[in-house]
């Protein structure tokens, strides 16, 4: 594992072209939590701009095939302004889809339906690109599916579609309590095993409360990343050390 405390441009600058085979990273959303982090641009196109400072970094230290996967929120329009920037990007990327990540705790609104999701796109770096299907089936609901008389039900299961359901568990000693966007590790397991083969290099330069770092070590991949946050970064190691 190689974990900086350092500024993401900086971090990206340190690395060789065509040097790790994913990105996976949940960059600050603009103006959706309170924290100084989130709101340090003054305008949305200010930190756009930003953004696409190191996407294209992301996009050069990305290999031939990798994956490419950024978080984001629809509580705004600023992540589909991202996507899309992204997607006219040249060279850039190929866009595959957005996936969503559906939980259920939390305070509900009762005045109308509460947003409890948040969403990823997936990119990669040219085609074909390493997918390994197999290794993120999942039961079917019907045991027995059957289409003009064949069974197509496969022994492994099925591959999931682009919503994944899965409550973050507050007591349990995987939950982190002292960063306010922490992702769920199976969900980061499941991304990591299906775009990358076992001692790849996954990338993460937003790396928070350190997830990504402690799925890559479950899922026997490595990991490199950087966050800025001294705070952070101190904590994140003692969970990091903690819990792969």
């Amino acid at each position: 594992m190689h974990l900086h405390n350092e500024d993401c441009l900086d971090y990206l600058q340190s690395l060789a072209s065509e040097s790790v085979d994913m990105v996976l990273t949940d960059p600050p959303y603009f103006k959706i939590v309170k924290n100084d982090w989130d709101n340090q641009w003054k305008t949305e196109q200010e930190y756009l701009n930003w953004c696409l400072k190191w996407t294209r970094e992301c996009i050069r230290v990305l290999k031939p095939g990798g994956s490419m996967i950024v978080w984001g929120t629809d509580k705004t329009d600023t992540y589909l302004n991202y996507r899309i920037l992204v997607n006219g990007m040249k060279p850039g990327l190929t866009h595959h889809y957005q996936g969503v990540w559906s939980y259920e705790w939390g305070a509900k609104s009762k005045k109308n339906i509460t947003t409890k999701h948040e969403l990823w796109n997936h990119w990669t770096k040219g085609k074909p690109f390493t997918f390994n299907g197999d290794d993120i089936r999942i039961p079917y609901k019907m045991q027995n599916n059957t289409y003009r008389g064949k069974n197509t039900n496969h022994p492994l299961g099925k591959i999931p579609t682009s919503v994944w359901e899965k409550n973050n568990i507050t007591t349990s000693k995987e939950h982190c309590g002292w960063h306010p966007t922490t992702k769920n590790l199976f969900i980061l397991d499941r991304m990591i095993r299906a775009y990358t083969n076992p001692g790849e290099v996954v990338l993460d330069i937003f790396s928070g409360s350190g997830s990504t770092a402690i799925a890559c070590e479950r899922a026997g991949r490595r990991f490199w990343g950087c966050e800025k946050d001294a705070d952070y970064y101190n904590k994140s190691l003692e969970r990091i050390e903690c819990l792969k």
